[in-house]
């Protein structure tokens, strides 16, 4: 029996310096992508609270129990699954750098922890240890966040006996300056290898701007859609806020712009 395709919401949404803030901007998203129709609606590295030096602040178990609450409820109600990232914790005190599932009944399918820590991440959060491969309306999941993209052969290993059919590639990624000029863009070039070698289509969210750093706004955004054998099917607006929607395996998607 052939699968039929995916409605998906691809978020690029507008960085806020509090967890309240990003929160509400993701319940927005799931709304619009409730009444749009759409089935899956995908969003950046640690969507809550925000990728930024406040995280520290904001990566309690109260403050994310409360945020994942009122996100399952939105699943419910909106008739959509989502897939977030969102700091997770151990029993031993250890936080990770997660990237959570919810289907659309508001159950948490299971998370995905980040290896591949940059050495600030890894002042503060533990590194994942595993690469779980979940189920999302009847397809094999997971993830790969931000510059894991680059460890190919460690993903690879990890993936290739598991056969996912859709990697998720949230992050906070751009071009470093001496790729400027580069079409596509070296970390996107890792993304299309990636699909070649596990035969799944990769699906990026990415911030389109920066906290820590304004200036290096400049280049985000512009998530990518990859196919199977490489192909770059959609991307996303360069440094806007805004949700694209779109079948899986179209050329096109609908774009809503979202207010600074």
């Amino acid at each position: 029996m052939t699968t039929p395709p995916l409605r998906i919401a691809v978020a690029q949404p507008l960085m806020q310096w509090t967890g309240d803030a990003n929160a509400a901007n993701l319940l927005r998203t799931l709304e619009l992508a409730g009444a749009a129709g759409m089935q899956l609606c995908v969003f950046p590295e640690a969507a809550v609270p925000g990728f930024h030096r406040r995280i520290v602040e904001f990566a309690k178990p109260d403050l994310v129990a409360n945020w994942l609450q009122s996100i399952q409820a939105a699943c419910v109600r909106h008739a959509v699954a989502a897939t977030f990232g969102a700091p997770t914790f151990g029993s031993d005190g250890r936080i990770f750098n997660s990237q959570l599932f919810v289907d659309a009944s508001g159950r948490l399918v299971g998370a995905v922890d980040k290896q591949g820590l940059t050495e600030p991440e890894a002042t503060f959060f533990a590194r994942g240890s595993a690469r779980p491969v979940l189920t999302l309306f009847g397809r094999r999941c997971t993830a790969v966040i931000c510059r894991e993209i680059e460890d190919h052969d460690a993903v690879c290993a990890e993936l290739l006996p598991h056969a996912p059919e859709i990697v998720f590639w949230p992050g906070q990624m751009r071009p470093q300056a001496q790729d400027a000029g580069i079409e596509p863009p070296p970390h996107v070039r890792n993304a299309q290898r990636l699909a070649r070698s596990l035969n799944a289509w990769v699906i990026q969210s990415n911030w389109p701007n920066a906290l820590n750093r304004p200036e290096e706004s400049e280049g985000t955004g512009r998530s990518v859609v990859i196919s199977p054998a490489g192909e770059i099917t959609l991307a996303l607006p360069q440094a806007q806020a805004g949700v694209g929607m779109f079948t899986l395996g179209a050329s096109s998607f609908t774009w809503h712009a979202q207010d600074a």
